[in-house]
């Protein structure tokens, strides 16, 4: 072996090393799926804010006085809404930034001869 020879070799070692090791730290990380639960959190507060929309519709519709605790039920219910939107505006910004951390992984395990 010559020299120039043994130094492409233990370059491409190293380079094979830190793209392993950049590949198990990204694997780590996407492990972490916040926008799953994200979508979870404002499809339920989704679900709650059209029911609690429904029992205060009810109130005004059947009462001749808006009811004193309407007041509350109507402010929980626009929380509700906020909130709903807020997690899903979260959850699509995760989902992008985990879809440009699938796509690395996966030319990493491509690159690294993992996948075909």
């Amino acid at each position: 072996m010559t020299v120039e020879s043994t130094g492409s070799t233990a370059r491409a070692m190293r380079d094979r090393a830190a793209l392993e090791e950049e590949l198990s730290t990204l694997a780590a990380a996407a492990r972490r799926r916040r926008s799953v639960d994200l979508y979870l959190r404002a499809a339920i507060e989704g679900f709650c804010w059209a029911v609690l929309s429904g029992v205060c519709g009810k109130l005004l519709w059947d009462s001749r006085r808006t009811p004193l605790f309407f007041w509350p039920l109507a402010l929980l219910d626009v929380l509700l809404l906020w909130d709903a939107a807020r997690s899903w505006r979260r959850a699509q910004v995760n989902l992008r930034q985990e879809l440009v951390l699938e796509a690395r992984l996966r030319e990493l395990r491509s690159a690294l001869g993992i996948d075909p």
